[in-house]
């Protein structure tokens, strides 16, 4: 039996409150120690009740202090008795039997020695270690020396001599304690031991650890919550401020508040939101610590009477160090855990080898068929036909459009920049190095789709099935797929970014629904936001699918899925939403009427219809139906075949409604255009080949472990179904464009279609546009260009009308034809052509005033308009403008804009409302005295808020995305 000696001189504080669990235990081991305080307080931060008669029978005097203090610095204060020697404890701290001992016999060892701290172990586990003394920089950060499960070896039983020790378990001399000022009332449970330690060495004593002394540490505060993490936070600023130069301090602390919102989002970042609660909490509560601050700062002063321990301060280098040195080892042990055997390593990195070369061949031979297919084009390096037209936007024409809420085309109409376009602005960035603009960004993309569409393939494949032979063929299936050709015959870029986009949608959807974690969501949502951008009413499809996950899986975090897709897309979704069910039917780029091949063509994936080989087209669509039909009675992978076939389902109901519906006219031909079924016809061959790779996995061991049968004719049927569709739509898609064959309605973009003249006034402050009469059977084809004509980003499903140019055009011929057109900021006309028809309008144009011919080129006939004609006009005078906006220096007057009339545009002077003017079409004002006035669409997507807050919930994606976690 141990003897117990009871030594007067000790007062022991122990603070806690009286629901602690680990209170009782922490009173039991005092009492059962083999040296004992003379007497002890116990700190109690509640009105409850504490038994402590365990330390009453062991000879210890007891008294209750209670006290609502906030910090255990204010608690231990309170707590203070007369012994020579004041021993704190929390109250999940509980020592060893030997503890006070222990510590008491150091600090007799040496008058010198003001502070000593145990050696703090888990209070579950006894051999875990959690801190012997405290190493730390001036600015109060520890460097972080142990791992959190290191156990006890006697690594530091050596240690002694620190720069601090933790008031759990810490024996003071308590004459030194009072001449150093006491405790710091504004900290505690963190930092207060370090910083009273430090008061204490500047008074020249020594503060040791004597492992040798251990206590039992619970770190109950220690919590992985907002107001756990901002107190540790905050005393390590308040630390810091404490030690700061004089004429620092004041910058240091406005420094540390403002950063705290910086520092809050860095760690939103990293997806650490505990953290960055935490790093809020800290900064507005160090607001109210300044008084405290001053008063620490004073006792340091008052205390210091040496520097020498400055030598015992760690570096902010010994702090990175450390923290690398714990993850590389920390990493280490992980791989070394996850490490499999060497024969399945030696199987893995094989399988390895021949997926990447799977993957090179697939890219190779699919780059190969996207050269050959726009060699006729490469000498203009840009495409025309169909769904495209020529656009020579830069990278910032994009963002200004993006955030505006009017369409700069012809007399201007409300609209908005498809979200297909913004996302080519980094390309268009890139390409604006090299003298290019979005036309070459679309035609670069066109080349690479068959391999972009391959190499998408090959990656998605890889949830269905590990055969590098499989996933190539998947892949070479996907880059060749009809969808995916005829849409690039067709110059839909929507249809082809779609089919492209399709599979990583789907593989991100199901790495989500399958593993846990934020990143799989954020992926999702990416490419979510790619497939929306392509085609605006999928992200209705997908808000519907995020919708039902979050209810089966009952996770919330669904739901983020389609939000950063619907905030690129939202003024394309507000204007969907209002032509619904037709607008499903919508996409982005020209409308362009088509002549619809039969049935059957079109369900093959060819809406145009077939010229050649139709036989083995037909055939080999039939092939790939069987295999993925087949795929249903084969057990493996069934998920996936029963996917494949619900999407071959919602892809049949999108290229019904899209043959069914109306789209609008197109320009060029004056005719009705129905819907392309692109991303219909996407999603149903997508539907085939994902069903049939699900049915093909494992297909190999199945058929090896049987004798010849039928299964094997059926397999090898099958199997040319996956092999036959890449090589006979490829040889049908390029012979096609080698022929000229009117199922290709692409070509090579012309270089300039206006004249130079036309090209300077457009491009001056004028903004001056030009007029493109094209006789017709039935009178003139007309036409309002900006720029070098019709612009692709221009184009949309917007109901605009060109009813005051025509009747203006309808003017033709009479004096005032000049000054009509001028209203309209027209400066220069160009009729196309040199026939019968083209002479007798050039002949009626000679013959107008104000109207002088210019000359004839290979692009037409143009004349100049002789009258003052510009954007914005006040009493006949032209003012210089933007493309959109405009900010002029005006007189009093009637101010015109020669824009559409739209009640959202509003003009201001001095901050005031203009008033408007009635016009017979276009915008005007009255302007009641010279000064400068500006002229802006207000429209509710153009308005500088919204498009911040679209912005910020994409970027905040990217936080979401983020495939790991701060620890």
């Amino acid at each position: 039996m141990r003897t117990k000696h009871l030594a007067d001189g000790i007062h022991a504080i122990v603070v806690g409150r009286s629901t602690s669990k680990h209170l009782p235990v922490t009173l039991a081991a005092v009492a059962s120690g083999t040296r004992l305080p003379g007497t002890l307080t116990l700190v109690l931060l509640d009105d409850g009740e504490i038994d402590t008669t365990a330390l009453v029978h062991a000879g210890i005097a007891v008294s209750t202090v209670r006290c609502e203090a906030g910090t255990t610095g204010e608690a231990f204060h309170a707590g203070l008795g007369e012994g020579e020697w004041t021993w704190l404890l929390h109250d999940d701290s509980a020592p060893a039997a030997d503890c006070l001992e222990s510590l008491h016999r150091s600090c007799e060892a040496s008058l010198a020695i003001a502070a000593a701290g145990p050696k703090q172990v888990g209070w579950d586990d006894p051999r875990t270690l959690l801190e012997v003394g405290i190493r730390a920089t001036r600015s109060g950060r520890r460097v972080p020396e142990l791992d959190p499960d290191e156990k006890d070896q006697g690594q530091f039983d050596s240690r002694e001599d620190v720069l601090g020790v933790g008031t759990a378990g810490m024996l003071l001399r308590t004459s030194a304690l009072i001449e150093a000022g006491g405790f710091d009332p504004a900290l505690g449970p963190f930092g207060d031991g370090l910083e009273l330690s430090r008061r204490l060495r500047a008074q020249g004593h020594r503060v040791v650890v004597v492992p040798a002394a251990i206590v039992r540490h619970a770190r109950s505060s220690f919590a992985q919550t907002p107001e756990s993490f901002g107190r540790r936070r905050r005393s390590q600023m308040y630390t810091a401020l404490q030690r700061a130069p004089f004429l620092v301090a004041p910058f240091l602390f406005l420094l540390y508040v403002a950063l705290s919102p910086a520092r809050a989002l860095a760690r939103l970042a990293i997806k650490d939101t505990t953290r960055a609660r935490g790093e809020l909490w800290a900064g507005m509560s160090l607001l109210g610590q300044a008084a405290a601050i001053l008063r620490a700062r004073r006792r340091l002063r008052a205390a210091t009477v040496t520097r020498s321990y400055r030598g015992l301060e760690a570096t902010h280098r010994d702090v990175t160090e450390s923290r690398s040195d714990i993850r590389k080892a920390r990493r280490e042990a992980e791989r070394l855990r996850r490490l499999p055997p060497a024969d399945e390593r030696r199987e893995a990195a094989e399988r390895r080898a021949r997926t990447r070369a799977s993957a090179w061949l697939l890219a190779i031979i699919t780059l190969a068929a996207g050269i050959i297919a726009v060699l006729p084009s490469m000498s203009a390096f840009g495409l025309t036909g169909g769904g495209l037209l020529p656009d020579d936007s830069s990278a910032g024409d994009l963002v200004a459009a993006a955030t505006s809420s009017w369409v700069p085309a012809g007399d201007g109409h409300p609209g908005y920049l498809e979200p297909l376009w913004i996302l080519a602005i980094p390309g268009v960035y890139v390409a604006e190095l090299f003298g290019g603009s979005l036309t070459e960004v679309v035609f670069v993309f066109f080349l690479l789709s068959p391999m972009l569409s391959g190499l998408a393939a090959f990656r998605a494949s890889g949830l269905v099935t590990n055969s590098p032979a499989v996933r190539f063929m998947v892949g070479a299936l996907w880059a060749s797929a009809a969808p995916l050709l005829s849409s690039l015959s067709a110059g839909e870029a929507g249809a082809v970014l779609f089919h492209i986009a399709l599979p990583l949608l789907l593989s991100s959807l199901t790495r989500a629904a399958t593993r846990r974690g934020s990143s799989h969501l954020g992926a999702s949502a990416w490419w979510a936001l790619v497939v929306g951008a392509s085609y605006p009413a999928s992200l209705l499809l997908i808000a519907c699918a995020a919708i039902v996950l979050a209810l089966i899986q009952r996770r919330v975090g669904w739901l983020w899925v389609p939000i950063p897709g619907m905030s690129l897309a939202a003024p394309a979704l507000w204007w969907l939403a209002k032509s619904l069910p037709e607008s499903f039917a919508w996409l982005p780029g020209a409308t362009f009427s088509w002549d619809q091949g039969q049935r059957w063509e079109i369900v093959a994936g060819w809406p145009m219809g077939i010229e050649i080989a139709a036989p083995i087209v037909l055939a080999a669509s039939v092939l790939v139906v069987l295999a993925a039909a087949i795929a249903l009675a084969r057990p493996r992978r069934r998920g996936a075949v029963m996917l494949g076939w619900g999407m071959v389902g919602i892809g049949g109901a999108l290229v019904a409604t899209a043959l069914a519906t109306t789209v609008g006219i197109d320009h060029r031909t004056f005719t009705t255009a129905v819907g392309w079924p692109g991303p219909g016809l996407s999603l149903i061959v997508g539907g085939l080949v994902l069903a049939a790779a699900g049915g093909a996995h494992g297909l190999r061991a199945d058929l090896s472990s049987s004798t010849l049968s039928v299964r094997h004719v059926v397999a090898g049927v099958c199997a040319v179904g996956l092999v036959a569709p890449p090589l006979v739509s490829t040889a049908v898609w390029l012979t096609s464009i080698y022929t000229d064959s009117p199922r290709h309605v692409v070509s090579e973009a012309p270089g300039t279609r206006i004249p130079a003249l036309a090209a300077k006034n457009a491009a001056d402050p004028e903004r001056g546009r030009t007029l493109v009469l094209t006789p017709g059977d039935d009178g003139y084809l007309v036409e309002l260009w900006r720029g070098n004509g019709p612009q692709l980003t221009h184009q949309g499903h917007f109901a605009a009308t060109g009813e005051a140019l025509a009747q203006s055009v309808a003017r033709l011929g009479e004096d005032d034809f000049a000054e009509i057109l001028a209203e309209h900021a027209i400066t220069v006309i160009l009729v196309p052509g040199e026939d019968s028809a083209a002479n007798g309008l050039a002949t009626m144009l000679d013959s107008t005033d104000s109207i002088t011919r210019v000359t004839t080129s290979e692009i037409g006939t143009f004349w100049r308009v002789d009258v003052p004609s510009g954007r914005v006009m006040l009493d006949g005078v032209v003012l210089p403008s933007g493309v959109v906006d405009a900010t002029v220096d005006a007189d009093e007057g009637v101010l015109y804009l020669s824009e559409r009339f739209d009640p959202q545009w509003v003009a201001t002077q001095d901050g005031r409302e203009l008033d408007p003017v009635e016009d017979s079409w276009r915008a005007a004002w009255e302007v009641p005295q010279a000064g400068t006035v500006h002229i802006s669409h207000e429209g509710g997507f153009g308005q500088w808020w919204v498009s911040l807050g679209r912005l910020l919930i994409i970027a905040g994606n990217i936080t979401v995305s983020l495939p790991w976690r701060a620890r």
